[in-house]
């Protein structure tokens, strides 16, 4: 079975994940799924809520986070204010956040019928960012398939295919290897 290591962006965006579904969830929740520490889940809450994609907080009382709002929003003004990668790296996490909760395709087409005029992903996408590139789009679409939300083009129907299931994961398949972080490929722990 495959495994790829996890970049920052990919533990960030499956820590989003686990909230986007959820009103509270405790720590045992998250480092069952992500085997990181309290600190580490502290500052990716801390990027992503700079990113516009979280508001929690930790109740004492509860023993868990305490969710606000998870939908993703436009970039607040705090965020204009870092330069550069920073800045880079808060959009990256936006744009994907609300691919992972707005990208849509019509799944009833088939190209026998419809030919290629069809409302697919891709057009979702463009829809969803105007002025993105064909080059900024396939790489986050790489990067939605990395945290396990399956999108491709089927050669054979001639159509792009995408997760349907957006349950909640119980299972990222991420563990520990030497010190890093890994993610096991396999099928079983994408949505679909």
């Amino acid at each position: 079975m495959e495994s790829i290591e996890l970049t920052p962006t990919d533990r960030q965006l499956l820590l989003y994940d686990i909230f986007k579904g959820s009103r509270q969830v405790e720590l045992a929740d998250i480092t069952s799924r992500l085997p990181i520490g309290r600190k580490m889940i502290q500052r990716d809450m801390k990027t992503l809520r700079d990113a516009g994609l979280l508001e929690a907080s930790y109740s004492a009382k509860e023993k868990a986070y305490i969710v606000k709002r998870v939908e993703p929003r436009a970039l607040p003004e705090s965020a204009a204010g870092h330069k550069g990668r920073k800045y880079l790296h808060l959009s990256k996490l936006n744009r994907i956040a609300r691919l992972m909760n707005e990208l849509y395709t019509d799944r009833s087409s088939n190209y026998w019928d419809d030919g290629d005029s069809y409302y697919s992903c891709k057009d979702c996408y463009y829809e969803l960012f105007p002025n993105a590139n064909e080059r900024r789009r396939q790489r986050d679409f790489a990067q939605l398939n990395r945290i396990g939300y399956f999108v491709h083009y089927d050669n054979f129907f001639r159509r792009y295919k995408m997760w349907e299931n957006t349950n909640l994961r119980e299972d990222f398949g991420v563990y520990l290897e030497n010190g890093k972080l890994m993610r096991n490929m396999d099928w079983r722990y994408n949505c679909f």
